[in-house]
């Protein structure tokens, strides 16, 4: 009998062990932003920059229609929900955009990195504008490459962060409280672009620069 009490004992015990591991490995729900597999940080703790441009969209998807504008704001407003700070794009555009063009397409090529007195430029190219879901099923499929450069070294391949993104976004639920077709278009920009910034680390307000 001590024998048969010992063994329900130890498998008592096993069984608690096993349930123990088992809980161990219940999946857990991935930290926004870790799907963003190809966007890369660099110098940023090093840069810690806080005033940042944030210059057009430039739109390289060969589609007119890419909200350009709503995407900037956008992400202008996404960079001081991670603790930066992004110059006014009134103020940014006072700067970088010539008013009198002699060719629409090079309206910034006056700018020069540093010509706002800002640390940082945060710059999106569009690659691919997918909206053929959007009347269905309030859907998008957004491609491209965004960068954060420091000013002294304003080239993409020693970016402080950034890469290439490409991301759905849905906001189908949102549709049935949201009259406007406008406003649920922001509201998607808002998702993608607070997406695609939950891969920027939050600036660090504590370290001197």
């Amino acid at each position: 009998m001590k024998f048969r009490s010992f063994a329900i004992s130890s498998c008592c015990g096993l069984a608690a062990f096993l349930f123990t591991l088992s809980g161990c490995d219940t999946p857990r729900t991935a930290p926004r932003g870790a799907d963003n597999l190809e966007l890369h940080t660099g110098r940023l703790r090093q840069a810690n920059p806080l005033d940042i441009a944030v210059l057009p969209v430039q739109n390289n998807s060969g589609r007119e229609d890419v909200p350009v504008d709503g995407l900037r704001t956008a992400f202008h407003h996404g960079l001081v929900r991670q603790r930066y700070t992004p110059l006014s794009l009134e103020y940014v555009d006072s700067k970088i955009v010539d008013p009198n063009p002699a060719d629409a397409n090079t309206a910034e090529a006056s700018y020069t990195p540093g010509d706002t007195h800002e640390n940082a430029i945060l710059q999106l190219f569009v690659t691919r504008w997918d909206d053929s879901r959007w009347k269905s099923s309030a859907e998008l499929r957004i491609d491209g490459e965004i960068y954060l450069l420091d000013v002294a070294q304003p080239d993409p391949a020693k970016a402080l962060w950034g890469g290439k993104i490409s991301r759905n976004v849905s906001v189908l639920a949102r549709r049935q409280v949201i009259a406007s077709d406008g406003e649920l278009l922001d509201e998607a920009l808002a998702q993608f672009a607070d997406d695609v910034l939950a891969s920027l680390p939050a600036r660090n307000p504590e370290q001197v620069q």
